[in-house]
């Protein structure tokens, strides 16, 4: 019968190849283990910071646009879910041009992200982020922008849909909207908005304008349709009802330039 120590020779010598720390080493290796961890830590913590710092619609303001001069603005996933269509099918002259808007005011196409102070974000908010399923038999999509600063511009987003589509958007909207008069922004019961239909069938074939008011501060929300092809627009430049209303009528002219029965 071999020699007991016979079975413990191999794990002895390989005990005597090991190199072990020492001490100094170890203490070493643990501080640069809780340094990287703490600047983990950090990092998540600058981001939950700069999501809460979001604050309300009026802060959030416009989304992120290719242009250069253009800040980009945060982006929250809150948005009713779609999957992007194409712009092919959307002729830039069915989008509002800057003279339609005012003195001063430059497009730019390309906007990337949500619009987070849009019409369908206000829905989320108050709880309606599913008012509507004509998101998903949209056929093209295009985005633009009119600005003149950081503080007045108008946001559209122009998409054809699928025959009856568009009208069945503005159905359920209006059908919606009675449950959204007051919106917590990002549910912040001190950013607290008021929405108000104030303008409704003025436009195109079908139109509804809504006054939307935080303090004293107040901006303008429009869709308007021809046919299948419909402008969600943002106003916010200082318009009163009656320049906000202009500014939506020419959206619903321009959208003749997609729609061939105009």
């Amino acid at each position: 019968m071999p020699d007991t120590d016979d079975h413990f020779a191999p794990l002895v010598r390989d005990v005597n190849r090991v190199v072990f720390a020492v001490p100094e080493e170890v203490r070493r290796r643990g501080s640069r283990r809780r340094l990287s961890r703490g600047l983990g830590m950090a990092a998540l913590a600058a981001v939950v910071v700069a999501v809460i710092a979001l604050g309300s619609t009026w802060v959030i303001g416009r989304p992120t646009l290719m242009p250069p001069g253009q800040s980009p603005s945060p982006t929250v996933s809150t948005a009713p879910p779609t999957t992007e269509p194409t712009s092919v099918d959307i002729p830039l002259q069915a989008l509002l041009q800057a003279t339609d808007v005012g003195t001063g005011y430059a497009t730019a196409d390309g906007q990337q992200g949500d619009d987070h102070g849009a019409i369908g974000m206000m829905m989320s908010y108050c709880g309606e982020s599913d008012y509507s399923t004509a998101f998903e038999h949209r056929l093209a999509n295009h985005k633009r922008s009119v600005g003149q600063s950081d503080q007045r511009y108008v946001l559209e987003e122009v998409s054809r849909y699928e025959a009856t589509w568009a009208a069945r958007h503005l159905s359920d909207l209006r059908a919606a909207l009675p449950r959204c008069q007051m919106v917590d922004v990002l549910g912040d019961q001190n950013h607290r908005v008021t929405l108000t239909v104030v303008g409704s069938d003025f436009a195109g074939d079908e139109s509804v304008l809504i006054r939307e008011t935080f303090g004293n501060e107040t901006q303008y929300h429009a869709v308007v349709r021809r046919g299948d092809v419909e402008a969600r627009l943002r106003i916010h430049t200082g318009a009163t009802e009656s320049e906000a209303r202009a500014i939506v009528v020419k959206a619903g002219e321009r959208l003749c330039a997609a729609v061939p029965s105009c």
